[in-house]
């Protein structure tokens, strides 16, 4: 265990379910949304939480350390200096997460997949193994509220999804041009989404030569040429975010998280997920402007940067349009497309909610139990 961790806590757990599903996060001042965070994935059937707390000074400590699921580490080192977190998450994986399902999410994320309102995680961990998955693959969705931004505010006991019940429905997942003899694992990009219609609207119509110039201007900018060639000062070289990300993996040796978004190579499932992403709440603003000037995030926090700079001048943007959507079910997803199920999943997913209500109604036989 590298000195950058202390553990907070001193739980263990005697007796695992060969089923369960572990959740690792790193978190920084999210005393806020924490609590529905762990209680949605509680309720999808993960077991444990791995929480590794970048010195945050809301409470955040305190209140995970009153949760009986979660294993609290704490650091005071760069979040930026180790891949934004990356090697925390991994080191903590490697560790308790050998031959176990790793749910990878962010303090602000609400994993989904289809049927996640009737079908519990371990089940379809179950679905995954015998089809032969390894991973799978998802598409971060934010979600946004109906009025301005300032009017998103998150109250204790409120559940993000009333604060922020839309999401646009239209996102294009296309391969990445490269070179004939480059070989990157999960080769392709998601466009869209509110971050980027609003924040990048210059990307909303870039086609895939736009897109391989714009991330090469990136990749120049946060190089030892970037300064001398004034990228740093332009808007040369900003890309949206990148909304991709393979958040549920089957624990192995060598097996790992590359980046926020990638892995090592591994077999993907056809059945997709999303990430119901909670960021444009009415403190965004601030914490854009914080995150901006401490620069831990990818490029410095330039990304940051750029929301700081259009809320100080707009700070009753609206992110609801013509094609936003109201979300109700992780089958909303799917029929928009932003999710995929397979037919050999539905047929699984119907054949554990028979067998789920055959058992709820089942009435008891004779033997069965005595009084």
């Amino acid at each position: 265990m590298t000195s950058q961790l202390r553990r907070l806590d001193a739980r263990r757990w005697p007796a695992l379910s060969p089923d369960g599903v572990d959740a690792y996060l790193v978190v920084r001042n999210e005393i806020d949304r924490l609590p529905e965070i762990l209680d949605h994935h509680r309720r999808l059937g993960v077991e444990r939480f791995f929480v590794t707390d970048n010195d945050s000074d809301d409470g955040t400590p305190d209140y995970l350390l009153e949760q009986p699921d979660c294993v609290v580490h704490h650091t005071t080192a760069s979040f930026g200096a180790v891949r934004w977190g990356m090697d925390w998450i991994n080191e903590l994986a490697a560790v308790y997460g050998q031959d176990r399902w790793r749910l990878f999410i962010d303090a602000d994320e609400l994993f989904v997949y289809p049927h996640a309102d009737t079908l519990a995680l371990p089940a379809f961990c179950r679905f995954l193994a015998e089809t032969g998955a390894q991973g799978v693959f998802a598409i971060m969705v934010d979600m946004y509220g109906p009025g301005p931004l300032d009017e998103a505010v998150h109250r204790p006991g409120a559940r993000l999804l009333d604060v922020c019940p839309l999401h646009d429905a239209h996102y294009t997942v296309r391969h990445k041009p490269g070179l004939p003899f480059a070989r990157h694992f999960c080769n392709v990009e998601a466009l869209g989404g509110p971050r980027q219609r609003v924040f990048y609207p210059e990307f909303n119509d870039i086609g895939a030569a736009g897109m391989v110039v714009a991330r090469a201007l990136r990749k120049l900018r946060h190089s030892r040429f970037g300064a001398p060639l004034g990228l740093t000062r332009s808007r040369l070289g900003l890309c949206p975010p990148d909304i991709t990300k393979i958040p549920l993996v089957r624990g192995a040796s060598g097996r790992h998280w590359v980046s926020n978004h990638r892995t090592t190579p591994l077999a993907l499932s056809p059945v997709t997920g999303a990430l119901l992403h909670f960021k444009l709440l009415s403190t965004f603003a601030e914490k854009a402007a914080v995150e901006a000037k401490r620069g831990e995030h990818w490029g410095g926090g330039t990304e940051y940067a750029r929301y700081a700079a259009l809320l100080a001048r707009h700070a009753d943007v609206s992110f609801a349009y013509a094609g936003s959507r109201r979300y109700r079910t992780p089958d909303d997803l799917v029929r928009e497309g932003i999710m995929r199920s397979s037919p050999a999943f539905e047929a699984f997913a119907d054949s554990a909610r028979r067998t789920a209500t055959e058992a709820a109604t089942r009435f008891p036989q004779p033997g069965e139990f005595s009084l």
